[in-house]
């Protein structure tokens, strides 16, 4: 029998590769004689993967009694909708659930059950009665079965433990519950190390609560004021991880008992503070996240660039680059929100996904259904063209590109850490990524907590705190050869808010703020950027002093560049600038590999073999010219082509030494160019 696994980012039967991109057909929500039809338009696409729900609510018509068949009603025929998708020649990726969400009553479930959470026997008890049903059903069509083609296994749906609905039941008010367990467990039974993070005065750990009656406003707004308040919030974002992933857990061990041998994956939310992704996907084969982007990326001027985050970090803590649901059309109500989708809109976030670094997705809704619009099948299989054709498009540069094997061109690293970002300790403005997203550098995210980081230089983005096993990753890191740059924000705490500096940045003595006017900072003979911050002043450092002339204050030390192993520490203590990232990489000599100089052009580069591949995306509002530059592109002697991978119309490259590639890209809008010699 075919062995189905994941490989290089791929799903493979036996030998054969299956790319991870799909689309979500619901076959309960159409008219089976529209079934076919509709399937025909996906294939039509160039899809080969379909992927589906399975409604455990719709499939329980009475309790205790099942139709898989269709006997009651005609859409309950999910044995007939597996027969023609493998008929049809399709691959299928299953959602069983237990929960679907998806517009659903009680979400998926049906009613008795859903008073119980999921962790409840009594939850547990049920739900392993439909996942045998369902199993019965679905084993016979793995792909892992002669003439099987179902390929994924989606275990449960975007785990949450919803506090709001079942905090009670877990000690968040009123009884104690799984709360006070997981805080006895974190603290190893001693309540004392507890009280002396919280600033509590607790005798038992079933006194415990979440919050404290000034946190109650706080909690969705600005950052709470004081560490102690904050690690009591961190504590109730960690017990969300735990409780998600005994979840987690539970569901994907008893499908593995139900004979599940095909790849099981989860899909997540797409922030963190419900889920841990790298935690999450230790327990299944690997995990996706679900991207609902607003309509053209105009929510904020932060949402392409977040969007693009979430995928650069999951390069790096999960096992592959993936979206289990990405917005094609949009649910009711969110409907009056998003206005409507335009075609440009679905190549913006397409182009956009593929520039981070994205290597599959599933698009949700490729068919409509109820509660459901602007996707581009309707119910009937007719298909809208101004839509239709973009997704046609997008599906043949996929196809081309082949994400799985390309290799993003990029030296830079910068550090993440979800847990500040769900507590909402880190703005948006102003930050780190912010400055690197104006300059157009490319970067892959790492959390420290993981180690394994691969590139030449490392930037520090995050606040003051940091745990003890990141610090040591990221000295490990610099005395392996790695340079670590950090700016005004800089480790000087554990997770616990005491002091902790196992990276050795020396602190400063004082802080030189509220300037007017720039004052110049120097790196090396030839590189001078100006600034305008606060600045950090230091006394007493090692290595090379960064020194700055400042009106009325004479020369001062502004940061300092020292040795550490074989690597470098370099803290500057300003503010980051578009300017002077550029000039830090200039001076450590990393390469940039491509860079737009117009404004809202965001690049990036990939390579196979002796092929390139630039992804520009125009994210203004506005149509542009857009000049892009190759600076480490060796091309002097060299003959260049440049297509368009869409028109195949021919471009041409400016230059010999620095490659100049001048092209016009409409507003809200990409294109995709392969470069060859």
């Amino acid at each position: 029998m075919p062995k189905v696994e994941i490989k290089q980012s791929k799903i493979f039967v036996g030998n054969k590769p299956v790319s991870l991109l799909s689309g979500e057909v619901h076959y309960w929500r159409l008219n089976p004689s529209y079934w076919k039809t509709v399937l025909d338009r996906v294939k039509e696409m160039g899809l080969d993967v379909v992927s589906t729900y399975v409604a455990w609510e719709f499939h329980e018509y009475k309790r205790g009694h099942f139709d898989f068949t269709g006997e009651t009603d005609i859409t309950r025929n999910l044995k007939g909708f597996l027969e023609l998708t493998r008929k049809e020649g399709l691959w299928l990726i299953i959602r069983p659930g237990p929960y679907i969400y998806s517009e659903w009553p009680n979400d998926g479930v049906p009613s008795y059950v859903r008073k119980f959470h999921r962790l409840h026997p009594q939850f547990l008890n049920y739900a392993e009665v439909y996942m045998r049903k369902v199993c019965s059903v679905l084993k016979p069509y793995f792909a892992s079965r002669p003439g099987g083609h179902i390929i994924m296994f989606q275990a449960d749906n975007e785990i949450d433990p919803w506090p709001d609905i079942y905090g009670n039941q877990y000690g968040l008010a009123g009884q104690p519950g799984i709360f006070q367990q997981f805080l006895r467990m974190k603290y190893g039974n001693e309540i004392e190390k507890l009280n002396r993070n919280w600033g509590t005065a607790y005798h038992r750990f079933e006194e415990a609560g979440p919050y404290i009656a000034c946190m109650l406003t706080n909690y969705r707004g600005l950052p709470l004021k004081g560490d102690r308040e904050l690690r009591r919030n961190l504590d109730y974002i960690e017990f969300k991880y735990y409780y998600s992933a005994k979840c987690a857990q539970w569901c994907v061990e008893a499908y593995r008992k139900l004979g599940v041998d095909i790849p099981i994956y989860l899909n997540l939310y797409p922030f963190f503070y419900v889920n841990d992704w790298s935690q999450m996907q230790k327990l299944c084969d690997f995990v996706g996240i679900d991207l609902y982007p607003s309509s053209e990326l105009k929510e904020d001027v932060h949402e392409q660039r977040k969007m693009m985050d979430k995928i650069r970090y999951m390069r790096t803590s999960t096992r592959v680059p993936y979206i289990a649901e990405f917005s094609a059309g949009v649910w009711h109500a969110r409907h009056y929100e998003s206005g409507v989708l335009t075609p440009n809109h679905y190549r913006l976030i397409s182009l956009t996904a593929l520039l981070a670094g994205i290597q599959g997705w599933n698009w949700y809704m490729l068919v409509n259904r109820d509660n459901w619009y602007m996707s581009p099948i309707n119910e009937w299989g007719r298909v809208r063209h101004e839509l239709y054709q973009v997704f046609c498009d997008v599906v043949k540069i996929f196809k081309e590109l082949d994400p799985p094997t390309l290799e993003k061109l990029t030296d830079v690293g910068v550090t993440f850490k979800p847990l500040q970002y769900a507590a909402r300790t880190i703005t948006q403005e102003g930050s780190l990524l912010s400055v690197l997203y104006e300059a157009d550098v490319d970067y892959e995210l790492y959390d420290p907590k993981l180690g394994d980081i691969r590139k030449k230089i490392l930037f520090y983005s995050g606040n003051q705190w940091m745990n003890e096993e990141s610090q040591k990753n990221v000295l490990k890191y610099v005395k392996a050869g790695g340079v670590l740059v950090a700016f005004y924000d800089y480790p000087r705490k554990n997770d616990n808010f005491e002091s902790c500096n196992l990276i050795g940045f020396h602190d400063p003595s004082r802080v030189l703020f509220e300037f007017k006017k720039p004052f110049s900072v120097r790196l090396g003979p030839k590189l001078k950027v100006d600034v305008t911050s606060n600045a950090y002043v230091f006394d007493q450092v090692k290595g090379e002093k960064i020194q700055v002339d400042i009106p009325d204050f004479g020369k001062t030390t502004i940061g300092y560049i020292k040795s550490c192993g074989k690597g470098k520490i370099l803290h500057l203590g300003v503010e980051p600038s578009k300017d002077l990232v550029h000039a830090i990489l200039q001076y450590f000599k990393i390469p940039s590999y491509v860079h737009s100089q117009t404004r809202d052009i965001k690049t990036g580069l990939y390579k196979r073999g002796k092929k390139y591949y630039l992804i520009a995306v125009n994210n203004g509002m506005e149509d542009k010219s857009a000049t892009i530059l190759f600076p480490s592109l060796k091309l002097k002697g060299k003959r260049i082509k440049i297509r368009e991978m869409i028109t195949n119309r021919k471009e041409h490259l400016l230059g010999t030494d620095a490659a100049i590639l001048s092209i016009e890209l409409p507003r809200k809008d990409g294109k995709v160019f392969e470069i060859s010699s």
